[in-house]
């Protein structure tokens, strides 16, 4: 779930993580406590998929320059439990991403 256009997250982030060389993808494993990440590209759209390989013609959802995305942790329909990970690709080269987890 994408929630808004941004509103802030007023907590302290359980974990936070920054890539300025996301160049091919970046794989995010969770604190066993998060239930949710704000995912900022600093300067290229980026794409993620949850618990999967990300790539350009496999993602679930976009997140755009200017724009960081809320989303909620789902849950893996397999398992029946959250995912613990996601996985991260750029649209173009030297995509910068940012994740905090709540």
């Amino acid at each position: 779930m994408i929630y808004g256009n941004q509103n802030q997250v007023n907590a302290i982030p359980v974990a936070i993580t920054y890539d300025a060389t996301i160049s091919s993808s970046t794989t995010v494993t969770f604190n066993a406590a998060t239930k949710q990440i704000q995912v900022t590209a600093v300067d290229k759209a980026i794409l993620y998929k949850w618990g999967a390989t990300a790539s350009t013609s496999a993602f679930d959802g976009v997140v755009s320059v200017g724009y960081p995305a809320t989303l909620q942790i789902p849950i893996n329909p397999v398992t029946g439990l959250l995912f613990t990970t996601v996985q991260f690709i750029e649209t173009a080269a030297t995509a910068i991403l940012v994740v905090c987890e709540y």
